[in-house]
């Protein structure tokens, strides 16, 4: 498949309004999503049925796009674009390096945001593997990530930070998810906030988990450390009685 043929097939499955974005393709600026090789890449995922269209942009940020997206089978989709040109390099290695899993970290931005990519892609397997609720991983290839969408057919379930929901079940979810990282999947978020956890109903979903690092990561400790402060600070201000001691041992114990 020719690049001009991958674009044109590509741009019959956009919806109007990721459309616009995708026909600026050929501009070169730092804010470009849809690049050579993603575009390549969105196009062997939907040759293998695992996106048909894409419908709307559910975030943008400066490192990843994510989009709602509908695959062969009619289903639902999540679909992140890492942006190439500005991904954060440094923070990408200081996560990467001394992570077992990845070893021989390459100095080329490109191929650290495919390394990156496939990071988050093993971290959610692991994840689902003990039990965390975060969407369920389905493909990747190069900067383009497949997974479980959340939310209904009108709109994304929203962030924690913007939703009404029950404190203290939200507060259980997030140290029991921490816990099974920590037990069962060897992983330490790093990241966890308000931010990344969605509120779907009655129930919560992590994500953004790319950060994640193995607990043999020399930052393991110190980002676990991280993550109990920012809970209790944020539930705190929510009003609950939490000590930093206690979620420590929940989730170790």
């Amino acid at each position: 498949m020719k690049y001009e043929e991958a674009v044109e097939y590509i741009e019959s499955r956009l919806s109007q309004s990721v459309r616009r974005d995708f026909l600026d393709i050929d501009r070169k600026t730092e804010s470009e999503v849809f690049d050579h090789s993603t575009v390549m890449a969105i196009y062997y995922l939907m040759s293998r049925g695992y996106i048909d269209s894409i419908d709307f942009p559910i975030s943008t940020g400066k490192e990843a796009n994510v989009f709602r997206a509908v695959d062969q089978k009619g289903s639902m989709v999540a679909v992140k674009i890492y942006r190439i040109a500005t991904s954060n390099f440094r923070k990408m290695r200081m996560y990467i390096e001394g992570d077992p899993r990845f070893k021989g970290i390459s100095h080329d931005r490109r191929r650290l945001v495919y390394r990156w990519s496939m990071k988050e892609f093993s971290n959610l397997e692991r994840m689902v593997g003990a039990g965390v609720r975060v969407p369920i991983p389905i493909s990747q290839k190069d900067n383009v990530l497949v997974m479980e969408y959340i939310g209904d057919d009108e709109r994304p379930a929203p962030l924690m930070k913007d939703a009404d929901f029950d404190v203290e079940k939200g507060f259980d979810f997030i140290v029991d998810a921490m816990g099974r990282m920590y037990r069962d999947a060897k992983l330490v978020h790093g990241d966890i906030s308000e931010y990344n956890i969605l509120v779907d109903g009655d129930s919560f979903v992590l994500i953004d988990v790319s950060q994640a690092v193995h607990l043999k990561h020399p930052a393991s400790s110190e980002l676990l450390e991280r993550d109990v402060r920012n809970v209790a600070r944020y539930f705190r201000k929510k009003g609950l009685d939490v000590d930093e001691n206690d979620i420590m041992r929940k989730v170790r114990d």
